[in-house]
């Protein structure tokens, strides 16, 4: 007897008179397709969205969480393929597991982090992460097993801190004033600053500065270090650096210091050190590309340095603040240190080198963008020098 046939996608379905008819598959309808469509324009557009609605606290306040995040999978050796930027682009996202996430729990705790902060900064990870599931960049299981790791209850967080060494200063205290209020509220909370930042050496500075190859890429990393160690830029200023911001002719450098507006400091003006200068030269007037002067961001995004030399070329694309303190620790740690490196490591020994050549306090303040004179005085030391480092 024949029998009848149909391909793997098709089904035979009974007919009233015994005889079978093949079933054709489904086609979406023009509802259906046009709601997936739908879903990826909204997966796409959905960081963009939450943070469109988030104050400018809120949103600053998630970019460190964030940027603490990928300094974590930097330290445990991981590259970050799609890049650091996990507040607005979803593809950074891709491959973030829960046990990824567990990690960066137990990161902090070895770091020394209060409860407090540790258990704020696993809330930012999981909102943003809950975000990359609807843009279908992590699976939708993964995401529940994400949203299933927990913080430190009150109890269970005096139990680990009972078990580790502390770190970190337990408390600080800082006064701000509300909108539309007359006095300023004095708030007291718990630290995530380190007690000590990482204090380079001389030999380390030196290290740090020098190329460690020819590509674009090195000399690129040798002048942003040069004005961290030099400069004592912050990674926010650093970001927003313009080359029409550097004036070689003149040898000097003005940028902006968003974290003092509307003070005396808001823009500032440094004699370039000979260091900076002679860095600064090389890589405008040889590496960085024509066609982007003079308004492109000075530190630019490069391709990938291959291990056979080739690559490190400058893209048409600045660095952003994440992406500045994930090249520094980088940096950091191929340079043998034993420490993660920070850009306010790098800030914290140009002013305690300066400090100790001489400067004053009215000096540190107008070079560093300080408005209290308390954290100048912190620099400052009785060591008496005949010879001041003007930069």
């Amino acid at each position: 007897m024949e029998k009848n046939t149909a391909s793997s996608n098709n089904q035979l379905v009974p007919q009233p008179d015994g005889r079978h008819s093949t079933l054709q598959p489904h086609m979406p309808s023009p509802l259906e397709i046009a709601g997936q469509i739908a879903n990826r324009v909204a997966g796409q557009n959905i960081f963009q969205r939450y943070n469109s609605e988030k104050s400018a606290n809120t949103i600053k306040r998630h970019a460190r969480d964030l940027e603490l995040f990928a300094e974590y999978l930097l330290d445990i050796g991981l590259e970050l393929e799609f890049g650091a930027d996990f507040q607005t682009n979803p593809a950074a996202w891709r491959g973030v597991t829960w046990g990824i996430i567990e990690g960066f729990v137990q990161w902090q705790l070895g770091a020394g982090y209060a409860i407090s902060s540790v258990n704020a900064h696993l809330s930012t990870v999981k909102v943003y992460a809950q975000m990359a599931v609807k843009a279908n960049v992590i699976d939708r299981g993964e995401g529940m097993l994400i949203q299933s790791v927990k913080g430190y209850s009150r109890a269970s967080g005096q139990n680990v801190d009972a078990q580790r060494a502390q770190t970190r200063i337990d408390e600080v205290q800082y006064a701000y004033k509300p909108e539309g209020r007359r006095r300023s509220v004095v708030v007291t909370r718990q630290s995530t600053k380190k007690q000590q930042a990482t204090l380079l050496t001389d030999a380390q500075i030196a290290l740090l500065k020098r190329p460690s190859n020819s590509s674009p890429q090195a000399y690129r990393d040798a002048l942003l270090l040069c004005l961290l160690l030099d400069h004592g830029l912050r990674a926010s200023e650093m970001a927003l650096l313009k080359v029409g911001d550097i004036d070689l002719a003149a040898g000097e450098m003005r940028f902006y210091r968003p974290k003092v507006k509307g003070t005396a400091h808001e823009w500032t003006t440094h004699k370039l050190t000979s260091d900076a200068n002679a860095f600064a030269s090389f890589y405008l007037s040889s590496l960085y590309p024509l066609s982007l002067l003079p308004d492109s961001p000075l530190l630019l995004a490069t391709t990938r340095l291959l291990k056979n030399g080739e690559g490190g070329q400058l893209l048409g694309e600045g660095l952003n603040r994440v992406r500045i303190s994930e090249r520094v620790a980088w940096l950091g740690k191929q340079a043998g240190l034993a420490q993660k490196l920070s850009a306010h490591d790098c800030r914290h020994t140009c002013a305690t080198k300066m400090a100790r050549l001489g400067y004053g306090v009215d000096e540190l303040m107008a070079w560093f963008g300080w408005t209290s004179a308390q954290t100048a005085m912190r620099y400052v030391t009785a060591v008496d020098v005949k010879e001041r480092y003007k930069g």
